[in-house]
């Protein structure tokens, strides 16, 4: 199908609602896999699906754009949320596999203070899709995620400090892998929320 003119009744926030509720439910298994709470292998499987069903939906918003005229927002910001949402969902399934290979019914302290400063952050994440549906804006959900990013990076600091002062073994280097990895999950929602902030501002 090629491109119309005529506008159609696609609703691309409906698609977002969807993806941001896929990354909340990989927020909650991370931060299940990063406890040592259940089988790290069910826990893995089940955020390969979540990313699976998440790259199906950045391919389905992609094909619509394409054959739409008029979108909501525009055009590239429906793309930076799609495309957003489809890369933490990728870094989060990078850390459950290597929390999973390393820390196996483990719990995993830092990365799972992490986790749920990820699954809070994401929460507002939501509430700034919201604003931007809604033709709204406020500036709490940014203040909290960059308070929350503020908190991990002070944690993360004092967990690969204490790391760089014991001996170094294979289970220290897998450790430090894994808060590496959260790290760069931290930064990229962050990154991500700034987005969502600077399209909410740009459409009230």
């Amino acid at each position: 199908m090629g491109f119309s003119l005529f506008p159609k009744n696609i609703k691309f926030f409906e698609y977002f609602q969807r993806q941001q509720k896929l990354v909340a439910q990989a927020a909650d298994v991370l931060l299940s896999l990063s406890s040592g709470a259940g089988a790290a292998v069910d826990h893995c499987g089940r955020l390969h699906a979540i990313e699976a069903e998440g790259n199906l939906l950045v391919r389905e918003i992609s094909r619509l754009l394409s054959e739409t005229f008029i979108t909501p927002i525009d055009r590239e910001d429906v793309y930076r949320i799609a495309n957003g949402y489809e890369e933490l969902l990728n870094q989060v399934r990078a850390i459950g596999v290597r929390i999973g290979l390393y820390r196996t019914g483990k719990d995993n302290i830092t990365a799972r203070e992490l986790a749920d400063d990820f699954k809070s952050m994401i929460a507002n994440c939501g509430i700034l899709l919201d604003g931007i549906a809604a033709d709204t804006y406020s500036e709490n959900p940014m203040n909290d995620i960059i308070r929350l990013k503020t908190a991990s990076d002070n944690m993360l600091l004092v967990a690969m400090g204490e790391l760089q002062e014991r001996p170094s073994t294979g289970g220290t280097l897998s450790e430090a892998q894994i808060l590496d990895r959260c790290e760069t999950l931290l930064i990229a929602t962050e990154r991500f929320a700034y987005t969502l902030e600077a399209i909410g501002i740009k459409n009230v």
